[in-house]
């Protein structure tokens, strides 16, 4: 064996070596959670009359400090009204078909889901959508293409009005509490069994709330919750839900506004 080939021999473990434990390392940190971090596992349902029911896609906050030293903020969102989604509808001339397709779903807006050949051609057809899709029809030659981009063709009161009026009032709200804690308030959206998750939090003792109260059926529900975070893994979370509901629990701390929905006029 030449002195040249275990010079090479000699470079290449070595280079090998190197990648080995540049690679350990690396799964290792990517693998391993930051110890100094926690997780929620929000966990939110809501009781209307015999049946439970659990609060899917809604957005709930997490807002550093406890109750107390959210006072002033929790005060504010105690007293602020919003007009309810119907309400608001009614009063933009939406017709009966409409209300129902969003109540149906649960929706603020047109966006929520898809709108499916039988509301803009069968006999569930909302008018709204109909108009929109026949001057697409003109438009584009297509009912695949007009279906699709109907949205463009709703006035913009009707497509997505009602959940730019909530969004700035919810905008107003974080930047309220923003400047009280000092910190960013983080946003999650519960999934279809409402449920959600906060990760990668700094310990503490924060606020969970909605901010504005969530329509469920006949009423709607306002939390503030109070919540301390310790340093845990994703595991530990899933085991242990942090749950919310209508109904008093003496095991979590929370202030919680229920009121029935406003009569609409007509």
């Amino acid at each position: 064996m030449n002195r040249r080939f275990l010079y090479r021999r000699c470079d290449f473990l070595f280079f090998l070596s190197v990648c080995l434990a540049f690679g350990t390392t690396f799964v290792a940190h990517t693998q391993t959670p930051q110890a100094n971090q926690g997780v929620i596992r929000l966990k939110v349902k809501y009781k209307s009359g015999d049946v439970t029911k659990e609060l899917a896609r809604k957005r709930f906050f997490l807002i550093k400090g406890a109750l107390d030293q959210n006072k002033s903020l929790i005060e504010t969102i105690k007293h602020a009204e919003v007009m309810s989604r119907e309400c608001y509808y009614r009063g933009k001339g939406a017709s009966e078909a409409l209300i129902k397709w969003l109540k149906e779903g649960d929706c603020e807006s047109v966006y929520c889901r898809e709108i499916e050949e039988k509301y803009v051609t069968g006999n569930e057809a909302v008018p709204e959508f109909k108009a929109a899709y026949d001057q697409g029809l003109r438009d584009f030659k297509s009912p695949q293409l007009a279906r699709h981009w109907l949205t463009v063709n709703l006035r913009a009161d009707i497509r997505d009005g009602y959940y730019n009026l909530k969004q700035q009032a919810i905008d107003k709200l974080i930047k309220q509490a923003e400047v009280s804690s000092g910190k960013s308030v983080l946003s999650i959206m519960t999934d279809r069994k409402g449920t959600a998750y906060f990760t990668g939090i700094e310990p503490g003792v924060y606020t969970i709330s909605n901010l504005l109260g969530s329509e469920t059926g006949q009423s709607s529900v306002l939390w503030a919750c109070e919540r301390e975070v310790k340093s845990t893994d994703l595991a530990i979370a899933m085991r242990r839900p942090f749950t919310l509901s209508n109904e008093k629990d003496p095991k979590v701390k929370c202030e919680i506004v229920e009121r029935p929905l406003p009569t609409c006029d007509q």
